[in-house]
């Protein structure tokens, strides 16, 4: 990819190392002649010359900075795949922290990796792209293009994905390419037509090829590859009509160019946030429901609805919220919300189960886990709820036969155990229920509920004592529940 800066034709080496300048024919003229040759280079290549460096410092600082950053990552993670919590504290792109507060992400995301193949991709996509795009435009043209290509694609992602946690160098390298391929169609640069003609046919099939696999693959932020090609695309065309003009006639109009974009990128700044600041409620409510700050929580999510209704993140969570609070109508107004969204929502569906077991709206309820039961039948969670609603309705050998279907799943689900021993109370069964509620018990040795009812089990065989040792126990442990900060006495 590499062309000699005086003739054009191609340069035989695209090998790492020192790059020459000239091709063969070239440098046996500067043996003959150096000071016509180097008069004639200067007036066909003009400042393709002048920026030309055998080693290109910005690539090489920009690869420097991105690995040592990583290393120190891996060094401090004990991995070469940092989890997500740390890429946030190193200053990974993500919705509510970059919009609320801390913009600075959308820079600094681009100098970190999720793993040791995406930064191995990047950066010999960054020098199979960066040196060329140092000898065309000029070292800081070049860094300032890499530099607004980068937060040009940040702000796409957090366009598209605020929720997303986003980092990596694609969103710049997309830049190089778009405005590579501009400054080849548009500028006059001393390259020969086929080279010319070549590079951007392959450069185009770069762009397809990774846009193709960002489309079809989870997990590639394409938002940001859209966001820096475009932002690469613009700046090419814009400075494609000056790379060979006098320098100080291009410095000013680059300048011009780039306080431009800046200015652009500061009001698509602006407008993602005004569009997607509700994320900034959707975490901030979240951390209230962890603290159990209920109130405070149902009203950033109410702020973020009405900022976004059609946010089914925001109306789960407003759901979830108002379920823990009891306030059950408000609940089920906002999990169908959620379902009218997404009809598949597993989440939405089984909290909608919850509100409709707890109001004993029984075969509402039986009807919803049986459809998450059929989706997802290993889970044993689904199963106890389709049976407490099965014994709601009065189907008392069902809801066994789905207690221990759940308990067979999962051996080590008190509730499960809890909620056979009760049925298996109701028909009679009086020791198989003490047997239920003894292993409850013994799973979860903390729950006042499961003792008492162990109680009400011991007497109704008569086991007197026993039930009185229950009972005792079970006041004890309401009692120390209560006295626990922020608990409640049952």
């Amino acid at each position: 990819m590499a062309n000699c800066a005086r003739c054009g034709r191609e340069l035989p080496s695209f090998s790492v190392g020192e790059l020459p300048e000239l091709c063969p024919n070239c440098q046996a003229m500067q043996r003959s002649n150096p000071q016509t040759l180097a008069q004639v280079a200067g007036q066909a290549a003009g400042p393709v010359v002048r920026v030309a460096s055998r080693r290109p410092p910005v690539t090489t600082a920009l690869l420097a900075v991105n690995v040592l950053v990583f290393v120190a990552m891996a060094v401090v993670a004990h991995t070469f795949e940092p989890p997500n919590s740390l890429l946030l504290k190193w200053g990974a792109n993500f919705g509510p922290l970059s919009l609320d507060g801390q913009p600075w992400r959308i820079l600094t995301s681009n100098y970190l990796h999720v793993g040791i193949l995406h930064i191995a991709f990047n950066m010999w996509a960054l020098w199979q792209l960066g040196w060329l795009s140092e000898r065309i435009f000029g070292r800081w043209t070049y860094f300032l293009s890499y530099t607004l290509c980068g937060i040009a694609g940040s702000l796409a992602s957090l366009f598209r994905n605020p929720l997303v946690v986003g980092a990596g160098a694609s969103g710049a390298i997309f830049g190089l390419v778009g405005a590579l391929i501009s400054a080849l169609y548009l500028g006059k640069l001393p390259f020969p037509e086929v080279a010319r003609k070549g590079l951007l046919r392959n450069l185009l099939v770069v762009v397809a090829v990774n846009l193709y696999l960002g489309h079809a693959f989870p997990g590639i932020d394409n938002a940001a590859h859209m966001g820096g090609l475009v932002m690469g695309l613009g700046l090419g065309a814009a400075l494609a009509p000056y790379l060979m003009a006098h320098p100080d006639r291009r410095w000013g109009y680059e300048t011009f160019i780039f306080i431009t974009a800046s200015i652009l990128l500061i009001a698509a700044g602006s407008f993602v946030e005004r569009r997607n600041g509700y994320v900034v409620f959707i975490s901030r409510s979240g951390q209230a429901m962890s603290r159990g700050q209920l109130d405070q929580a149902i009203g950033g999510l109410q702020q973020a609805v009405a900022k976004n209704p059609g946010n089914k993140t925001a109306l789960g969570l407003l759901g979830e919220a108002y379920l823990q609070k009891k306030d059950y109508s408000s609940a089920e107004t906002a999990l169908k919300g959620v379902l009218a969204l997404d009809p598949g929502d597993a989440t939405a569906q089984y909290d909608l189960g919850l509100i409709y077991g707890t109001t004993g709206r029984y075969e509402e309820a039986r009807q919803m886990f049986a459809r998450l039961a059929e989706r997802n039948p290993k889970d044993d969670d689904v199963w106890v709820l389709l049976g407490s609603s099965l014994d709601g309705l009065g189907r008392e050998q069902e809801a066994v036969q789905a207690f221990q279907r759940a308990i067979a799943l999962n051996p080590r689900n008190g509730e499960a155990y809890r909620e056979l021993g009760l049925v298996q109370l109701k028909r009679q069964h009086t020791d198989a229920a003490i047997t239920s509620l003894e292993k409850a018990a013994q799973l979860d040795p903390a729950n006042a509920e499961t003792q008492r009812e162990l109680a009400q089990a011991y007497l109704q065989a008569g086991r007197n004592e026993e039930a009185a040792r229950a009972l005792q126990k079970a006041a004890k442990l309401a009692q120390s529940q209560g006295n626990k900060p922020g608990g409640a006495k049952p």
